[in-house]
């Protein structure tokens, strides 16, 4: 087996400890540490004492002229082990110090070849170098700024301080350049993502609840370039409301450690720049497309989400004191659900790999919405919403807001684009191998990610990228103390081992809900309201590009 590549080489002296000298040696796959004297340090990678330094400008008349070594500072956010067995990270910062040479300038020049080299690797990129022996510089890329877009009333209402206080110092540390927008009313992120020229920035980062995620993924796909900003422009999440579903979902998908800090594997993503594909689900009902990150919900989880807005200022706590009501006043719901199981897929396929007599469901070569012969398509909707934003960018980090846009273009049109629909309308049939139930329901709820909310593990076994709905049906003729044990089990997944007795929880493609008209409930989607009547959901695999750490 060869040798790795050394791409770095230097040696550096433990402040700390007499005599304690340590070669290290920077490769693809991380620092070695190589010791050249016994001594009870574990690692080279030791901070020097506080007192010791002191950061100055590079230009700044403090600057102490008798010490010709540069610094390099790495601030390092390390998985460790708490006494509870349970993994949090420590930061941790390590201070390096070049002084091979007598001249500042070039301590100052080596001290930059290891930052860009180590930059480089975290981004993922081939470390650009000749040889240790023969050093020449290469400028790092910097990548593009990011777009932070932020919701102040997200949760309890700590949206901007969150990103102020949680995210901007690891930024800082890591600099990564940002534009700050502070979104001032419903559809504001929505109308500026659809309006702008986001191709301005490297990837959009949401601060706020599930509610502004819905707003920027649904503004991308009315743009008539959707293919382009939804390929190019990954979007990444910061927790700061109510639910946070996505947020904790890309967590448990990658074992990063939520909580105490929920923020940290937001920041870490931010850094890291690591994009992987995501699900998501085109909804459609008799007014609008809707496409969808995380759940579709009818009865009484969409009931708790929508009831429990008066109690927002609660924060999360507003479901549970919301669930208790809902529990003592139990409503049930009229009508038809049908659903296509994954097994249906399997069971019969041509000689190309598809199933016979059902939906492929995978994306489509045409990729605009037109209508398609014989069928009567409603891919043009209007938004009676939504409204023409002013945006703002400046060089540097900086904070943006504007005062609300004026109601003129409140009516204006705004057409969803995207992949074409693969199901048959709402007022077609369905196929044959279709399952279809009839009757009285409490609870109709699909979601393609694990957790609905902080501490709802709905679905344990959803991955971020696939192709499955986790459809949860919940019959008419089920107890309240069956629904109790279902509510207290959310939070362990245990409500996934007991199904049956009403209770059924069926990965499927595609579904539909039809409720009796002559009832009124609530349907959501992401945990927005929508139009109360027939729905129906198709799943699009790896449609979007979400940032994890």
């Amino acid at each position: 087996m060869s040798q790795e590549r050394i791409l770095l080489e230097e040696t550096f002296y433990v402040l700390t400890k007499k005599n304690s000298v340590f070669r290290v040696r920077l490769t693809k796959k991380g620092c070695k540490c190589l010791r050249s004297k016994k001594s009870t340090t574990s690692c080279s990678c030791q901070s020097l004492p506080r007192t010791t330094l002191r950061v100055v400008e590079e230009n700044s008349g403090e600057q102490d002229e008798t010490d010709i070594s540069a610094y390099l500072y790495i601030y390092a956010y390390i998985l460790q082990n708490n006494k509870n067995g349970h993994c949090k990270r420590e930061r941790t910062i390590i201070t390096l110090r070049f002084r091979s040479f007598d001249k500042y300038e070039d301590n100052n020049k080596e001290a930059k070849r290891w930052r860009n080299a180590i930059k480089q690797l975290i981004k993922g990129e081939q470390a650009q170098y000749e040889s240790s022996e023969t050093p020449i510089m290469h400028k790092i890329n910097e990548q593009r700024k990011l777009l932070v877009l932020c919701n102040p009333k997200s949760g309890p209402g700590r949206g901007k301080a969150i990103f102020q206080d949680k995210i901007v110092p690891i930024l800082q540390e890591a600099e990564i350049p940002y534009d700050l927008h502070i979104t001032k009313h419903a559809n504001y992120a929505r109308d500026f993502v659809r309006t702008c020229n986001i191709y301005q920035w490297s990837g959009v980062v949401v601060v706020g609840g599930d509610g502004i995620v819905f707003e920027v993924i649904n503004g991308m796909f009315e743009r008539p370039d959707w293919h382009r900003a939804v390929e190019n422009l990954p979007v990444a999440v910061v927790p700061g409301g109510s639910g946070n579903g996505l947020a904790r979902s890309i967590a448990y998908y990658t074992d990063e450690p939520y909580l105490p800090t929920p923020t940290l594997p937001s920041a870490l993503s931010l850094v890291r720049n690591r994009c992987v594909p995501m699900d998501l689900v085109r909804v459609e009902n008799t007014s609008q497309i809707i496409f969808s990150f995380l759940s579709v919900g009818w009865g009484l989880l969409s009931d708790i989400d929508i009831e429990s807005e008066r109690l927002r200022m609660l924060g999360g706590q507003r479901f549970t004191v919301w669930s208790v009501a809902r529990l003592i006043g139990l409503r049930s719901y009229s009508g038809k659900v049908y659903y296509l199981p994954i097994e249906t897929e399997t069971k019969q396929k041509d000689t190309n790999g598809n199933p016979i007599g059902a939906s492929t469901l995978d994306l489509p070569t045409e990729v605009t919405l037109e209508t398609q012969e014989g069928r009567q398509r409603l891919d043009s909707w209007y938004s009676a919403a939504s409204k023409r934003s002013a945006y703002f960018s400046a060089t540097g980090s900086s904070y943006q807001s504007t005062a609300d846009s004026s109601d003129e273009d409140s009516q204006g049109k705004c057409r969803m684009y995207g992949p074409a629909s693969q199901l048959p309308c709402l007022t077609a049939s369905l196929p044959s191998n279709w399952v279809c139930l009839e009757g009285k329901f409490v609870m109709v709820h699909a979601s393609y990610q694990s957790h609905l909310g902080e501490d709802a593990l709905f679905a344990p076994a959803s991955k971020l990228n696939d192709g499955t709905i986790w459809l949860l049906i919940i019959r008419g003729n089920v107890t309240r103390s069956q629904l109790l044990h279902f509510l207290l089990g959310l939070s362990t997944a245990a409500h996934v081992q007991n199904t049956g007795n009403g209770i059924d929880f069926i990965p499927v493609r595609a579904f539909r809900i039809e409720p009796d008209m002559d009832e009124r409930g609530y349907i959501t989607v992401d945990g927005e309201h929508v139009e109360y009547g027939p729905i129906q959901a198709e799943v699009f695999p790896g449609l979007a590009k979400i940032m994890v750490p």
